[in-house]
């Protein structure tokens, strides 16, 4: 039926108008009076528009921070997308940049807001930092200034050299915004967090103890958590860091000299007398593709990748929301099953699968080098690059693409068929095994 629509007099739009002007109002007032950590709470999406069937699984996200280190250049590309994925469901996360912004609905911090202008004044390394201020556009920074080298060392990007000043700032920003936390993870933008191993994971150690838990490496023989690899910081330690006060401030000025903001952190500790604790493999630096499976990690709990591009967020989301107990940790044989060994073709042309173990004399092609690869009863893959036959022979993996390179292609087959009879031949894992666990 034909309904005719009946406009409001101008006296009846007028109190309409009013009274939603107060109510607005009202909820600006509330808004602005609400504390921090309220306003900036994580508030992205799970893609199928139901975070209760993944996030409602979990118990424990409220005693966890997780700071995101990441810059103006980078932040745009991929922030929104790890937001979503990887740290759907954390109720806590404060996104640390070199420059004060919002993407979505997420607060950026500016790290590096309290750096005297006696350390920035004539140093290069903040050329970037006083670009971006000046552009102030979130897109013109991305496009001017993702390829901006540092003056210093033309192989470096400057942002790059930027980003070693925000580490120490993180560390007491983080307990300024959200202080007296169990936990505080301190991760990258391009890393990707298993939120079911992680909380398994730290419901087995007490936050009272002084733990730095992280991927180890080494520079100049002195130890350090690797950054991107996720550096994970007790109540006790932080409190430790923060009783020595300013300690960021007085490093402020060293920093130009050192190359690493994660290693700098390391060496603090240190010298407040807590110490890197090995948690590799189950806070690792590597993607899902790169991992080199074996057995000595088979059944090891996973917590954190890195390198993670956005469309590798999304599959590694969608992978954990096809996992029938969402809550339980995810091992890196799981991983393999799931999520990897089903993309491993029998050859891939201009691709690295990373055989390094055993190399072959007189081979002359890429079918040569996957024929000796058969004949060895060790081998799982094979890599042929014009110059040289090597072979897999104590671990496999996917790899990554590898361009042609002065004259030389990068081929790598897989022997399928012999790495699913190594996996079917593994016991059953028998449960999660965490690094110092209680």
């Amino acid at each position: 039926m034909f309904r005719l629509q009946i406009r409001p007099s101008s006296r009846s739009s007028s109190l309409r108008f009013l009274v939603v002007a107060l109510v607005l109002l009202a909820i600006v007032h509330l808004y602005l009076s609400l504390p921090v950590e309220a306003k900036y709470r994580s508030k992205w999406s799970w893609n199928s528009g139901n975070d209760d069937d993944v996030c409602g699984a979990f118990s424990g996200l409220e005693r966890v921070v997780i700071t995101v280190k990441t810059g103006a250049t980078e932040a745009p590309e991929k922030l929104p997308t790890q937001l979503r994925t990887s740290l759907r469901c954390a109720p806590y996360v404060y996104v640390f940049s070199d420059m004060e912004q919002k993407i979505g609905e997420t607060q950026i911090y500016d790290a590096l807001d309290t750096i005297p202008a006696e350390v920035k004044d004539g140093n290069s390394d903040f050329d970037i930092y006083r670009k971006q201020q000046e552009l102030q556009d979130p897109a013109k920074i991305v496009s001017i200034l993702r390829d901006f080298k540092d003056p210093r060392r033309p192989e470096d990007l400057a942002a790059w050299t930027l980003d070693k000043y925000k580490n120490l700032h993180i560390v007491e920003k983080a307990w300024a915004l959200q202080p007296d936390m169990d936990w505080y993870f301190h991760i990258d933008a391009d890393t990707y967090v298993i939120w079911s191993s992680l909380l398994a994971w730290i419901q087995r150690l007490d936050p009272s103890k002084e733990s730095f838990l992280g991927s180890l490496s080494f520079i100049v023989g002195k130890p350090f958590a690797h950054g991107g690899s996720g550096m994970l910081l007790s109540n006790a330690a932080t409190r430790n860091f923060l009783s020595h006060n300013g300690t960021a401030a007085q490093w402020d000025s060293k920093m130009h000299e050192n190359c690493c903001g994660d290693w700098v952190l390391a060496q603090v500790l240190h010298e407040y007398g807590i110490e890197v604790m090995n948690s590799w493999p189950t806070i690792n630096g590597e993607t899902p593709d790169t991992i080199p499976f074996a057995s000595d990690h088979w059944c090891q709990p996973l917590v954190t990748m890195h390198h993670i591009t956005p469309a590798d967020a999304e599959r590694l989301g969608n992978f954990e929301q096809r996992r029938q107990n969402k809550s339980a940790p995810v091992l890196y044989s799981e991983i393999f099953k799931d999520l990897i060994f089903d993309t491993i073709p029998d050859s891939l042309e201009d691709w690295d699968n990373k055989s390094e173990d055993e190399a072959v004399s007189g081979i002359g092609s890429a079918e040569d080098c996957t024929e000796a690869c058969a004949h060895n009863p060790d081998c799982f893959q094979s890599l042929y690059t014009g110059d040289g036959c090597t072979l897999g022979t104590k671990n496999f993996r996917f790899g990554e693409k590898h361009k042609p390179e002065d004259g030389k292609r990068w081929q790598s087959s897989w022997n399928r068929t012999r790495i699913a009879a190594w996996a079917s031949k593994q016991k059953p894992c028998a449960g999660a095994t965490f690094p110092f666990q209680d």
